[in-house]
């Protein structure tokens, strides 16, 4: 049994043929971006292409594509990609019917000129990570990505090592400079 199914199974009974109406929540699939620390970052166009169709053609509302260590990521330090991460995106939003495209910046890994870039090749979705303690690194990229039109998603990294108080108070400062989704 799949995680959708069981989803499914324990919704029915209570709100009909619809399990997610009464949900709010959106999945997210990331294989195309944490899925790539696997493949030490070595999709191929084609695999990309393939990937999003399917995920496309399954209902998964929204794709992640980049680095696994997002935009700049391809790097001495992280490992290159096979592919240049902006032709991945563009890729997947030209693939994408009803997708979603979304994509990883974490400040100091990638630039505020590759946001504008994925935002050119298709990216509709800024997902910007910060260490959970540090999230006035993300301020100016949240500015921009509103500027832009983009949807704006913040990830507090290694959210276990504090507590509920100091978490709250950084999720505030990303929400403050235009994070819509903060997790």
């Amino acid at each position: 049994m799949t995680a959708i199914n069981a989803l499914e199974r324990t919704w029915s009974g209570t709100h009909g043929d619809d399990p997610w109406g009464h949900l709010d929540l959106r999945l997210t699939d990331t294989c195309l971006r944490d899925g790539s620390h696997h493949k030490r970052h070595q999709f191929t166009a084609q695999e990309c292409h393939d990937i999003v169709e399917a995920l496309d053609a399954s209902g998964v509302p929204v794709i992640e594509v980049t680095h696994g260590d997002g935009l700049g990521g391809s790097s001495f330090n992280y490992g290159f990609s096979k592919t240049w991460e902006q032709e991945l995106i563009r890729i997947a939003a030209e693939t994408a019917k009803r997708a979603k495209i979304a994509f990883l910046m974490l400040p100091g890994v990638g630039t505020k000129d590759d946001i504008r870039a994925a935002q050119d090749n298709g990216g509709q979705i800024c997902r910007i990570a910060t260490h959970c303690t540090e999230a006035d690194v993300s301020i100016q990229h949240f500015g921009l990505a509103r500027d832009l039109g983009l949807e704006t998603v913040g990830f507090l990294m290694m959210s276990h090592t504090q507590p509920p108080e100091v978490l709250a108070k950084q999720a505030r400062t990303m929400v403050d400079a235009g994070c819509q989704c903060v997790y």
